[in-house]
């Protein structure tokens, strides 16, 4: 998940991407559990066997359902970096110097960022990483994140990028003596890349949000989860360590995951974390009923569902063209 540029990211790809990357259970789960989605076992559509459990040493490289209707994490990396790229060409038109140290290696080191957040969908479940950095993200490159701030960008560079002036209201004065196009040069990077229909498609990436969201939360308080955490912290007791949960470790208060790097003490939690989940299959557990629940969401909207995966599929056919055209930085001013 790319990190924000305040203020200018695109708010499409924050929302394309607020169900899909979590830190942890609770990080997802706190927000939505008062939603009032409900606990209790789900209801397998008909014509649906239950999923079965897997035994994996990691969660990399599961994939559960919704996720087919989802753009993968190199298309979603690959778009937003177009999109910069074309922000980058509309503002140099105007006369601004904007993102001058951008390269395509966005992409890689997104994706790579993505995937960390990903692995640790039902807590840490990389023994290398525990090992290394505990319960710690790693570092994040510079290339992770546009290298440009927009608030660090003087007004009408702002101006211009949004096509709204500092009080809110829509820009109509010319700037450079060219008009400014609806919704600055984001909004025409935007319609440039994702085309006339990017706000349809967006309702559907929505709704495949929610709906993963929901799943997540609900599969939170199945008593199939709730039996797995409980083996998970009986194997954990006999290690010496003391926690209901998953969650409740990468959350005990002595690590400071701000810091530089781990304690010994973390570390030795975070490898008998990672330990006790392959001796219990935790993470098989919870991959298996959060599978059934996004399954039962699946059956639930299998028309808008249907329009998605047409976006999607649209959306994947236009990127290797997009690249041949914008992959490339502006003549310097």
């Amino acid at each position: 998940m790319a990190a924000p540029r305040v203020n200018t990211e695109r708010a499409a790809f924050r929302r394309r991407t607020a169900g899909i990357a979590v830190l942890s259970a609770a990080a997802l789960a706190a927000p939505l559990l008062v939603s009032g989605c409900g606990g209790g076992p789900p209801r397998t559509p008909p014509g649906r066997p239950p999923v079965t459990t897997p035994a994996p040493a990691t969660t990399v490289g599961l994939r559960l359902p919704l996720n087919a209707y989802l753009p993968t994490p190199g298309e979603q990396a690959t778009g937003e970096y177009l999109v910069y790229r074309v922000e980058q060409r509309c503002m140099r038109g105007y006369g601004f110097r904007y993102l001058p140290r951008l390269s395509s290696k966005y992409i890689g080191t997104t994706v790579a960022t993505w995937h960390e957040y990903e692995s640790r969908r039902y807590g840490i479940s990389e023994r290398t990483i525990a090992a290394r950095r505990g319960y710690h993200l790693s570092g994040r490159p510079s290339t992770t994140r546009a290298p440009q701030a927009a608030t660090t960008l003087p007004v009408p560079e702002r101006e211009v990028l949004s096509g709204r002036a500092p009080d809110g209201r829509r820009l109509t004065t010319p700037v450079q003596g060219k008009a400014v196009p609806d919704g600055g040069c984001t909004g025409l990077a935007e319609r440039a890349v994702y085309g006339d229909r990017a706000a349809e498609a967006q309702r559907g990436y929505d709704l495949v949000a929610r709906l993963r969201s929901e799943a997540f939360a609900r599969s939170r308080s199945d008593p199939r989860v709730s039996a797995a955490n409980g083996k998970w912290s009986s194997c954990m007791r006999g290690k010496g360590f003391a926690y209901r949960d998953p969650d409740a470790a990468i959350g005990d208060p002595r690590w400071n995951l701000l810091s530089a790097g781990p304690s010994r003490a973390e570390v030795a939690v975070a490898t008998a974390d990672i330990a006790c989940k392959l001796r219990t299959n935790l993470l098989g557990v919870n991959f298996a009923v959060e599978a059934e629940y996004e399954n039962a969401a699946i059956a639930a909207h299998p028309q808008e569902l249907a329009e998605v995966r047409t976006h999607k599929a649209a959306e994947t056919e236009r990127l290797p063209g997009l690249m041949r055209r914008y992959d490339r930085a502006p003549r310097p001013l």
